[in-house]
C-alpha cells in the first residue's frame, strides 16, 4: 500500500541500538519519527532471549563497557534505567593459561598511569621499559595497526595489548587500527580511575537497554513496526523519494529525512555504488548453564584470557557466558568440540577444573562487526555524496570509535542532532 506523509517525519530504517537510539533522541528533540526493523525483535546483537534448551534466559553477546562511555550513560538516564546497572571497579582480572597463573590490573586515579613506577603494580614479567610503548598513541597516525606500533613491547604485547584489542575492535593486532584503539585508550586507561570503572547489567541487556528504550518510544506513541525489511530505495535530484519494503511503500517528502541504521553489507545490497568494507569478523560465545551457588561463589565478575582461545569470561547469575573475538577461524569447528576446549581453559582459569561440563549454548555472530583495519576505517571516512536527506547511524559510522554500544548510541544521537 502507497503512503504519503501529511506531516514532515524521521524515517528510521533498523531498530538495533543504533536505530533505538536515533528513535530516542528524535522523540527527544520533538520529532515526527516512524521506526521499521526488519526481523521480529529490537536490539540486533544487544538483546537477551529465552533459551528453551537451557531454560532459562542469556544474552546473545556480552559487551565490556567502561564509566568513560557517557553516551551510554547518557542513554540510561533518558530511558531511566541506570538502577539495572552496576560497577565492579576497575580491577581487571586475567588468567594465563600457559603459565597456570592468575594476576590483575588495578588502574590508579592518576590521569597518567604512574602505578608502572611501582613494579609491584605492573603486568607480570613486564619492565618499565615495556611501558615506553604507551607513549606511541600520541603520534598514532590512521595508517598505523596495532602490532606495528606495540609488537616490540615485550611481555606487554600479549598480556595487555592483545586482549584489549581483541575486546574492543574484534580484529587480530596484525589488522586492527591502532588510530581507532588510541582514541579508546585515551578516554578510559590513560584518564584514571574514575574512567575505568566496569559497567554491567544486573540482570541482562534486555532489561538495561532493550526493554526500557521501547517503554520510553512507547510512551512519545511510537512503535516499532516489525517484519519490514528495506528491499530498495528510490533517488530522484540526490533526495531520496521512497522506501521500498517487503511487505509496504513509503513515499518520502522532500523535507522528510531518512536514517538508515543497517550494518554495511545491509546497506551495500541497498546502496551498492557506495564502497563499503567487505571483510568481516566473527564474535563467537559460549554461554555454560551452571548452578548460582557455584558462581556465587567465584570471586571474579569478569575474566581475561591469555594464551588461550578463549578471551573474556563474564560471570552472570545463573550461566558462565564466554566471548572469543575475531573468531573466524573458528566458524567451521562443531559446538560440541569449541564447547569442551573452552570449558577446559575457563574451568582451569575459575578454579573449577573438577566440574563436568555443564549443558551450553554456542552462538556465532558471522558479521559481528568489519575487520576494523586502517585500511577498511579509511573506506568508512571517504563515504560522501549522500542524498541530500539521508543519514547513515551504526556502530560502524562513528569517525573516531571503533564498533561498540557506545559508538551505536552516539551514531544515532549524531544522526538527529547534526
Amino acid at each position: 500500500m502507497l503512503k504519503s506523509n501529511e506531516t514532515y517525519k524521521t524515517y528510521i530504517v533498523g531498530a538495533g541500538i543504533a536505530g533505538l537510539s536515533s528513535a530516542c533522541y528524535a522523540k527527544k528533540n520533538n520529532q515526527n519519527i516512524e521506526i521499521f526493523e526488519g526481523s521480529t525483535y529490537a536490539g540486533g546483537r544487544c538483546r537477551s532471549y529465552y533459551d528453551k534448551n537451557l531454560n532459562i534466559e542469556i544474552d546473545n553477546g556480552n559487551h565490556l563497557v567502561l564509566s568513560a562511555n557517557e553516551n551510554f550513560l547518557d542513554m540510561c538516564e533518558l530511558i531511566n534505567s541506570t538502577n539495572t546497572i552496576e560497577s565492579f571497579g576497575s580491577n581487571f582480572n586475567f588468567y594465563d593459561l600457559k603459565k597456570n597463573k592468575n594476576w590483575s590490573l588495578e588502574i590508579s586515579n592518576k590521569y597518567l598511569p604512574f602505578w608502572i613506577l611501582d613494579k609491584k603494580n605492573r603486568i607480570p614479567d613486564t619492565s618499565l621499559k615495556d611501558y615506553l610503548s604507551l607513549l606511541k598513541i600520541f603520534y598514532v597516525n590512521r595508517n598505523h595497526s596495532v602490532a606495528d606500533l606495540f609488537l616490540n613491547s615485550g611481555n606487554l604485547y600479549k598480556s595487555f595489548w592483545e586482549p584489549l584489542t581483541l575486546g574492543i575492535l574484534n580484529t587480530e593486532c596484525e589488522n586492527a587500527s591502532a588510530f581507532l584503539l588510541a582514541n579508546v585508550i585515551k578516554k578510559s586507561f590513560l584518564k584514571g580511575r574514575d574512567y575505568c570503572q566496569i559497567i554491567q547489567p544486573k540482570k541482562n541487556w534486555n532489561e538495561t537497554l532493550i526493554k526500557p528504550i521501547i517503554d520510553y518510544l512507547e510512551k512519545n506513541s511510537v512503535s516499532i513496526k516489525y517484519k519490514n525489511i528495506l528491499k530498495s530505495i528510490e533517488i530522484e535530484n540526490n533526495v531520496i523519494t521512497r522506501l521500498n519494503f517487503n511487505n509496504n511503500e513509503i513515499l518520502i517528502n522532500k523535507e522528510d529525512k531518512v536514517i538508515l541504521c543497517l550494518p554495511p553489507n545491509s546497506l551495500n545490497r541497498i546502496m551498492p555504488q557506495i564502497n563499503l568494507p567487505k571483510e568481516f569478523n566473527t564474535i563467537l560465545n559460549i554461554h555454560f548453564k551452571l548452578d548460582k551457588n557455584i558462581i556465587s561463589g567465584l570471586k571474579v565478575p569478569i575474566l581475561g584470557m591469555l594464551n588461550s582461545i578463549t578471551h573474556w569470561v563474564f560471570l552472570k547469575k545463573n550461566y558462565i557466558s564466554v566471548t572469543i573475538s575475531s573468531a573466524n577461524k573458528f566458524n567451521d569447528l562443531g559446538s560440541e568440540k569449541i564447547a569442551k576446549l573452552v570449558w577446559s581453559e575457563i574451568s582451569r582459569g575459575l578454579g573449577i577444573s573438577k566440574i563436568k561440563i555443564p549443558d551450553y549454548k554456542v552462538l556465532r555472530e558471522k558479521k559481528a562487526t568489519y575487520q576494523q583495519s586502517p585500511q577498511n576505517y579509511k573506506l568508512i571516512q571517504k563515504i560522501r555524496s549522500l542524498p541530500l536527506n539521508l543519514k547513515l547511524a551504526g556502530d560502524w559510522t562513528e569517525k573516531y570509535l571503533p564498533s561498540t554500544i557506545e559508538s551505536s548510541i552516539l551514531s544515532g544521537k549524531n544522526s538527529v542532532i547534526k
